[in-house]
C-alpha cells in the first residue's frame, strides 16, 4: 500500500504555501546588485566593506553577502573575500548566506570582518512535532504570534483549507452540505481502498506511516492543511517524477532534532535558525502538488502546464503571479525582530491576488466582430489568454470555463440561431444547447456518462481548455433580426449535476458579461 500513495496522489490547490517570496537577482549578470536609484553598480569607487566568509578553516565561495535588509549583494570569490560598496550606517550588520549553511550575520563595524558559516544537519527527525500556525501566546513558536499578516493572508487561502474544506470533504465521502450521507460523487463510497491517496499533498504533515489515512478523521496540526512550518522545512524536491509521486514524498524535509531550521527566500534572516534557498522562488517547488495522475488518470496538470507555457521560457515562475507583492506589506514580523523592507520584496501570501475573481478577469480578453447581411448575421468572438503561466481552467480536474452566447432581436427576444457550436449537456440543464463553448477536461466514463468523476474507472478524457497566448476564435450565424449579442464568461469550480446534488451553494465566477450592438 505505500507504494500505492507514493504513485498516486491527491491534490486540489494552485500553489505552495508559506514561503516569503523575495525578487532574487540573476548571480550570473552580475557580483554585485546596482545601488536602489542606479542602473550599474558604482565599482569605481572604494568598496566601503571587504571581508571574507568562512565555515570552519574553509574559505566560502559563491555566498551572498548584503547588508541585512539592503538591496545590494555580493558574491564571494573563490577565496571566500567579498567587496560591499553599500555605504554602513551604525548599528548595521552584515549577512553571508548560501545554501546548505544557517545564515550568519556580524557588525558591519567588525574588524576582522569575517563571517562564520555552519553547515546544516545531514538528516531529517522524523520524530519533529510541527508548529501549529495559529497565534496562540501559550505556544512558543506558533507562526502566527510573530507574523500575523502573513499569518492572516494564508489563514483565507485555499492553502489553509485543504483538509478540511467542506466540498472536498462532501466528495471524499459522498455527502451533501448539510453532511447527508448518499448525495452525489463520493470516493469513499465509489473506490473506498483509494481514500489514503488524499493525505500527501492535503495534509503532508501527517506521519508518513499513513499509507490508507481517511482525511474525514484529520486533526490537530495536520488539519491545518499545507501550512507555513511545512513549506519551510522543504530543502529540495524531485521533479523527474513530477505526477507520479507526490506531495511528502516527493519532498527532502529537514526537520531538526533539536532547536529550529527554517527554509526561506530571504537571505539575510540571521537569528541562527534560517537557511536561504533559492526553491522558494521556483515553480519546482509546486510541482509535486500541483502535477498529478490518480488512478491512471491527469487529475493536476498545472506544472506540465507551466513547463509548457510561454511563462516558463520567460523565467516567469509560480510566485510571480500567485505570491506578487502586495506593497503594503514592509515587516514580516513586526515587533519581534523583523526589519523593514522594500515591500516589492515580500510577497503576498494569499495566492490569489486580489482574489480570484480579479485574476480570472485579468487573464481573459475577449473580443467581437459583427457583419449583417441580407439573409442572416455572421457574428465572430475571441478569446486570448494572457500573462498567465498554465492552462484555463487549471488545477482540480472538474473546473470549467463556459462560453454563453444569447442573441436577440430589437424587442428583447431570443434570436434564431443558424448555425454554431452549443454547449453540452454537462454544462447543466440551464445552459445546455444554448450558443457557445465549453473549456474543461471533460471526463466520459465506460458507460457513456459526462461528466464523470477521475475514480470511475474507464475513463476518457476531452481537453478543450484555453491555452496561454493562443487565440481562440468562434463563429455564429444568427437571424437578420438580431439587434444585439450578449457574450458571457462563466467559471465554475464544478460541474452542475454535482453541485446541484450536493446542495452547494451557488459559486461561479462571472468572468465577462458584455453586450454588443450590431451595425
Amino acid at each position: 500500500m505505500r507504494a500505492l500513495v507514493r504513485f498516486l496522489g491527491f491534490a486540489a490547490l494552485m500553489s505552495i504555501a508559506g514561503a516569503v517570496y523575495i525578487r532574487g537577482i540573476d548571480e550570473s549578470e552580475s557580483h554585485e546588485a546596482a545601488s536602489p536609484g542606479s542602473d550599474i553598480p558604482d565599482t569605481a569607487a572604494p568598496p566601503a566593506l571587504v571581508g571574507r566568509v568562512w565555515a570552519g578553516s574553509r574559505a566560502v565561495a559563491g555566498a551572498r553577502v548584503r547588508l541585512k535588509g539592503h538591496a545590494p549583494f555580493a558574491l564571494t570569490d573563490s577565496d571566500g573575500r567579498f567587496e560591499l560598496h553599500d555605504r554602513p550606517q551604525a548599528g548595521d550588520t552584515v549577512t553571508a548566506a548560501k545554501e546548505g549553511y544557517l545564515i550568519a550575520g556580524l557588525a558591519a563595524s567588525a574588524q576582522p570582518l569575517e563571517i562564520h558559516l555552519f553547515p546544516l544537519a545531514t538528516s531529517d527527525c522524523e520524530r519533529y512535532e510541527w508548529l501549529d500556525p495559529t497565534p496562540n501566546p501559550s505556544s512558543v513558536g506558533a507562526c502566527g504570534n510573530c507574523h500575523q499578516a502573513i499569518y492572516e493572508e494564508w489563514r483565507a487561502s485555499g492553502h489553509a483549507r485543504s483538509a478540511v474544506n467542506r466540498r472536498f470533504q462532501n466528495l471524499l465521502d459522498g455527502s451533501d452540505w448539510q453532511g447527508r450521507a448518499g448525495h452525489g460523487w463520493g470516493l469513499a463510497t465509489e473506490y473506498p481502498e483509494g481514500i489514503g491517496v488524499c493525505w500527501s499533498c492535503h495534509a503532508p504533515s501527517l506521519n508518513a506511516n499513513a499509507e490508507s489515512f481517511d482525511l474525514r478523521q484529520v486533526e490537530g496540526v495536520a488539519a491545518a492543511g499545507v501550512h507555513c512550518d511545512f513549506c519551510h522545512k522543504i530543502r529540495d524536491t524531485s521533479v523527474e517524477q513530477a505526477g507520479l509521486t507526490h506531495g511528502f514524498f516527493a519532498y527532502e524535509l529537514m526537520r531538526p532534532a533539536e532547536g529550529q531550521l527554517f527554509f526561506g527566500p530571504l537571505d539575510d534572516v540571521d537569528r541562527g535558525e534560517d537557511a536561504y534557498s533559492h526553491l522558494q522562488s521556483e515553480s519546482r517547488i509546486c510541482a509535486a502538488c500541483h502535477e498529478g495522475t490518480v488512478f491512471g488518470v491527469p487529475v493536476y496538470t498545472t506544472w506540465s502546464e507551466w513547463l509548457a507555457s510561454p511563462a516558463a521560457r520567460e523565467g516567469r515562475q509560480c510566485q510571480n503571479c500567485h505570491m506578487t507583492p502586495s506593497g503594503t506589506l514592509t515587516n514580516v514580523a513586526p515587533g519581534s525582530g523583523g526589519i523593514e523592507r522594500d515591500p516589492a520584496s515580500l510577497g503576498t501570501h494569499s495566492f490569489l491576488p486580489a482574489g480570484r475573481e480579479a485574476m480570472l478577469r485579468r487573464a481573459v480578453d475577449v473580443s467581437f466582430a459583427g457583419r449583417r447581411k441580407e439573409e442572416a448575421v455572421d457574428v465572430s468572438i475571441t478569446l486570448v489568454l494572457h500573462d498567465v503561466g498554465h492552462r484555463l481552467p487549471t488545477g482540480f480536474i472538474d473546473r470549467h470555463l463556459l462560453l454563453i452566447v444569447e442573441p436577440v432581436d430589437h424587442a428583447g427576444e431570443p434570436a434564431t440561431v443558424s448555425s454554431g457550436l452549443r454547449l453540452p449537456a454537462a454544462a447543466g440543464n440551464d445552459l445546455a444547447g444554448k450558443p457557445g463553448q465549453l473549456f474543461a477536461k471533460l471526463l466520459t466514463d465506460a458507460d457513456g456518462r459526462a461528466p464523470a468523476p477521475f475514480w470511475r474507472a474507464g475513463v476518457s478524457i476531452t481537453d478543450s481548455r484555453l491555452q496561454p497566448d493562443r487565440p481562440e476564435s468562434f463563429t455564429f450565424r444568427f437571424s437578420p433580426a438580431t439587434e444585439r449579442v450578449r457574450v458571457r464568461i462563466v467559471y465554475r469550480r464544478f460541474w452542475q449535476e454535482v453541485a446541484d446534488s450536493k446542495q452547494w451553494p451557488e459559486d461561479e465566477i462571472v468572468v465577462c458579461d458584455r453586450w454588443f450592438v450590431l451595425p
